[in-house]
């Protein structure tokens, strides 16, 4: 093709710039890859877009005719939370890849946590609002497109229903959205709001289903800022009783140091934060509770902790057993909060969950089973399930932190667009964008964090991926293998061309005058 030729001629020429190379292979993955509904350019400024104004689900489509013959799929319930302005407006990208790329029954729920100091308060017509912080982050969702998408769907019954009757027949979305707390970072209160989902999910009555199945199987919590990397279906099949998933508990993604596997402190070099903490904490390394598994009492066990992952995908026996847990007061799961709370350790949504299933005999066997270079033995091409870009894992042997490749900073006009918030951590999660689609295709995630229209929204743009009918590739396969370039990246502000030629003409003049004396 013409495009490709020209595309061959550009790459060979050293003159050539990044942005150029790549716009050629966006265009090429454009041609691959099936194109999703437009969306605006920025989602808060758009809010009132038709795009946030419109629920696309399939069910919803005249075309859509529901395939009897595929495999019985997982029923995934999701938690999605949110907590500022970026997350919130991110997080409506977020909803919309789950609704607009899930078959029928797939996206069984779909529960929306927003922070508390923000809150889902509605505006009252003709209420005016003061220029005090909290007053304006108290009505932030309430003009947000992710609230505008969210009733575009509740409005679609066959798409999404706040009262969804789980009668067997209804294959809407249940979708809710809630404020609850207000976590703090590194404190116990992070974990608050995914034990508040899963408490809800266990015990109450619409989601009790005596005549059929469970009414959701996997439990998946998620940041408002990240992206499915292939679509909700095919999420739903990877976790079905016959897929590779099934039966699995992911609680890490593969940022520590053992992969998809939990990190038991003792692992780490002594020297290292993660360990030295929760020792200078002291915490016991024996523990005595009941198990409410076996209905006996287990008298000063070794309980070893072990680091994990914030975000998470459970089964529903596991959820239920945490559930139970901190229900009994001496259950497992309220004797090790009680513990992280009275002895004040910091990262303990990195650590509850995960010792929680490491240290109970009944779940131990549900981790991944790997092969010996880390991949998934059942799905080998899997060795991230949430791929994000952190360093604070990767320390040199004295300790010492180290990044690989460069990494994408905030623009000028991120303060602006995010009313304040600043940049990430030193040690991560950093924002992902194009340049990271290599790395993204290498990982086989089924996820990516953290990702935002305000940083890169072309990476928004092209996930998740799907494919056509009769493409042999797989949907990572089709991601376009865009690197960061061996010598770095340098972006030039734009070229402000009165001024220079201004300034050139000053020059000349200078050199005139220089002449004459």
């Amino acid at each position: 093709m013409a495009w490709l030729k020209e595309a061959q001629r550009l790459l060979s020429s050293r003159s050539t710039t990044l942005l150029c190379i790549t716009c050629l292979i966006l265009l090429s993955f454009s041609i691959q890859a099936e194109q999703h509904d437009e969306i605006p350019h920025d989602a808060w400024d758009d809010a009132d877009s038709t795009s946030w104004s419109h629920c696309n689900c399939p069910a919803s489509r005249p075309e859509y005719v529901h395939d009897s013959s595929s495999s019985d799929p997982a029923k995934i319930a999701y938690l999605i939370s949110v907590h500022n302005r970026r997350t919130i407006a991110d997080g409506a990208y977020l909803v919309k890849a789950l609704m607009e790329t899930s078959r029928p029954g797939d996206t069984a729920i779909i529960l929306i946590h927003v922070d508390k100091r923000v809150g889902i308060a509605s505006k009252k017509e003709n209420e005016s609002i003061s220029d005090k912080e909290e007053d304006k982050n108290k009505y932030l969702y309430f003009h947000s497109p992710l609230k505008r998408y969210v009733d575009a769907c509740l409005a679609n019954p066959v798409c999404a229903s706040s009262d969804k009757r789980h009668d067997g027949n209804n294959t809407a979305t249940l979708l809710e959205v809630h404020s609850h707390y207000a976590p703090e970072w590194s404190k116990w209160s992070m974990n608050d709001p995914t034990i508040w989902a899963m408490d809800y999910l266990i015990h109450h009555p619409r989601f009790h289903n005596t005549q059929h199945n469970n009414t959701w199987d996997v439990f998946i919590n998620l940041s408002g800022d990240t992206l499915p990397v292939v679509p909700a279906h095919r999420i739903s099949q990877l976790f079905s009783s016959q897929g590779p998933l099934a039966n699995t508990n992911f609680v890490t993604s593969s940022s520590c140091i053992t992969g998809l596997l939990p990190t038991s402190i003792y692992h780490f070099p002594k020297h290292w934060m993660k360990r030295a903490h929760y020792f200078q904490h002291e915490i016991p390394k024996q523990f005595t509770y009941l198990d409410l598994l076996l209905g006996e009492w287990k008298q000063d066990v070794d309980v070893a902790i072990y680091f994990g992952s914030q975000w998470m995908a459970l089964t529903h026996e596991f959820v239920e057993y945490v559930v139970r847990s901190m229900d009994h007061p001496n259950g497992f799961g309220n004797v090790l909060m009680e513990t992280f709370l009275r002895t004040e350790v910091l990262m303990t949504d990195e650590t509850f969950f995960a010792t929680l299933l490491m240290n109970s005999p009944a779940f131990r066997d549900t981790i991944p089973k790997l092969n010996a270079d880390g991949a998934l033995e059942k799905f080998p091409t899997l060795r991230h399930l949430r791929y994000e870009r952190m360093d604070e894992n990767n320390p040199n042997p004295w300790g010492k932190y180290h990044s690989n490749n460069p990494l994408y900073d905030i623009p000028p006009k991120f303060g602006e667009a995010t009313d304040g918030e600043g940049a990430a951590k030193p040690w991560g999660p950093y924002f992902l964008g194009v340049y990271d689609l290599g790395a993204i295709r290498d990982s086989g995630a089924l996820f990516v964090r953290k990702v935002s229209r305000t940083v890169d929204e072309n990476l928004v743009r092209m996930l998740p991926v799907e494919r056509r009918d009769g493409e042999e590739r797989t949907e990572w396969e089709l991601l376009p293998d865009i690197r960061w370039p061996n010598l770095g990246v340098k972006v030039h502000d734009p070229f402000v061309w009165r001024a220079l030629k201004h300034k050139s003409k000053h020059n000349e003049e200078m050199s005139e005058v220089e002449e004459e004396e």
